[in-house]
């Protein structure tokens, strides 16, 4: 009887270890230490999904549904420097970077028929451009998380100790397709487009709704 309840015991232990949150590794490192482990505390669900997966998987959790996220990462030597680096980012630049970057791949995974190339990629250059240079409001840091790892060669010799500080960093979906609409507003006041351009436009802001909000204009 005992013995089946130690057996019961280090089943119920290797279920929740199989339940808990991974740690926020990247390929052929090793966990030493991060935020939580002085308090027992689980790396949160959003830290795994930056690391090994995107900003659109993060986007699906419950929390963050109605939401466009930035993840912002800093590495340094020791702690105090990865979060010195992080208190220093220029939250303004790199989002409006992060955001152009984001609207360009989408466009280059676009369905756009042949006699509408031209006319899309130009307006998308503009686009994308514009988003590079604006200044966007409504983003705020949500959380932050850092980890301690080793890193190995790639002959698996312990190479270094890096810490590495993750910020999430999002804004309301509604908010940030008003700023969108603005910046289209602006291109449109300064020409009057073709029928052809029309629909390379419409094209372009179709694309940048699916991708930021899930859905078309």
């Amino acid at each position: 009887m005992k013995i089946w309840r130690v057996l019961l015991t280090v089943m119920v232990v290797m279920l929740a270890a199989s339940c808990s949150t991974k740690a926020p590794l990247r390929k052929g490192e090793v966990l030493i230490e991060d935020k939580g482990t002085a308090y027992g505390i689980k790396t949160p669900q959003w830290v795994e999904l930056a690391i090994i997966g995107g900003y659109r998987d993060i986007e699906k959790l419950s929390d963050y549904r109605d939401k466009t996220v930035f993840i912002a990462q800093f590495e340094a030597q020791n702690l105090q420097s990865a979060q010195l680096l992080a208190e220093r980012m220029q939250a303004d630049t790199d989002i409006a970077r992060y955001l152009s970057t984001r609207v360009k791949d989408a466009f280059k995974g676009a369905n756009v028929a042949d006699a509408d190339s031209e006319n899309f990629g130009a307006y998308g250059e503009r686009f994308v451009a514009s988003v590079g240079e604006a200044k966007f409001s409504g983003f705020r840091m949500e959380a932050d998380w850092w980890v301690k790892v080793q890193t190995y060669t790639p002959e698996n010799r312990p190479d270094k100790q890096v810490y590495r500080v993750i910020q999430l960093w999002a804004v309301e979906k509604t908010m940030l397709q008003k700023q969108f609409d603005i910046l289209f507003s602006q291109m449109a006041e300064a020409e009057q487009p073709t029928p052809e351009q029309k629909r390379a436009i419409d094209l372009v802001q179709n694309t940048a709704a699916k991708d930021f909000f899930g859905e078309d204009q």
